[in-house]
């Protein structure tokens, strides 16, 4: 078994009297692709949001290389490598596709505000160095033919494509994909597969919600499957489709013939 790199421990979260979450455990491994599923409002996204700093939990904790997040802000997690995606697109969209995937790379950059205002010959050598990675995103996305482009004129799939470039960029150890092929065709849902599979393949680990069950099944080690704010199963993708609650709760009896 690889190494656990990321835990939730018993996660509450409570809206008042709205319980969303309810002692939620579950772990991913280094290298793994997991996916987080579930009915709408199943606490999936609010799972997300926990992890990554956006929201606190009532009771528990995140333990990210076992470390603690607690108290750390959105920024300061992303800076420790766990980087997001979100359901709907967040682009730059009056920026070129080149610029949005520079503005990712920020965290990867050691300049400070005197130096810029001084041009020193550090900020254009590291300018350089940063555009020279930024071109090796959009290569490595396949949107390199686009480069100049706003990123308000892509095609919506392209747009989702740029979000995980963005992400990509911030030189994540830990990717969070939210709904990524939500508005997908099967086409463009068949290529972003692939496109996951290779994140993988360069060290990445994975975690995606969504709601797509053959992307989901297609690329995924295990799955954690939610069901008003509690998991009801985990398991490999087979054992999930065979799972009577599961099918009860989410799946539908059709997905046992799937």
């Amino acid at each position: 078994m690889t190494k656990v790199v990321l835990e939730a421990r018993n996660i509450a979260v409570r809206f008042g009297g709205l319980i969303a979450i309810v002692d939620m455990n579950f772990s991913v491994h280094e290298g793994e692709i997991v996916g987080l599923i579930g009915p709408n409002g199943a606490g999936k996204t609010t799972a997300f949001n926990v992890i990554t700093g956006y929201l606190s939990p009532t009771a528990g904790s995140i333990v990210y290389r076992g470390r603690d997040l607690a108290g750390l802000r959105s920024n300061q997690i992303a800076g420790l490598g766990v980087v997001r995606t979100f359901q709907k697109t967040s682009l730059f969209g009056a920026c070129s596709v080149f610029d949005n995937i520079l503005i990712g790379l920020h965290r990867c950059g050691a300049r400070n505000a005197w130096e810029i205002l001084l041009d020193l010959p550090r900020v254009r050598a590291e300018e350089a160095r940063l555009r020279v990675l930024a071109a090796d995103v959009l290569d490595f996305i396949g949107l390199s033919a686009r480069r100049s482009e706003l990123a308000s004129t892509l095609p919506y799939g392209e747009q989702r494509l740029l979000e995980v470039a963005i992400a990509l960029a911030a030189e994540p150890s830990l990717l969070l994909l939210d709904e990524p092929v939500a508005g997908m065709n099967p086409s463009e849902t068949a290529s972003f597969m692939e496109l996951v599979k290779r994140i993988r393949q360069r060290g990445i680990t994975i975690l995606l919600v969504e709601h797509d069950m053959r992307m989901v099944m297609g690329v995924s080690y295990r799955v954690v499957v939610l069901n008003h704010g509690r998991i009801i199963a985990e398991g490999t993708p087979a054992e999930i489709q065979r799972n009577p609650e599961v099918i009860e709760a989410y799946l539908g009896r059709g997905a046992a013939r799937a």
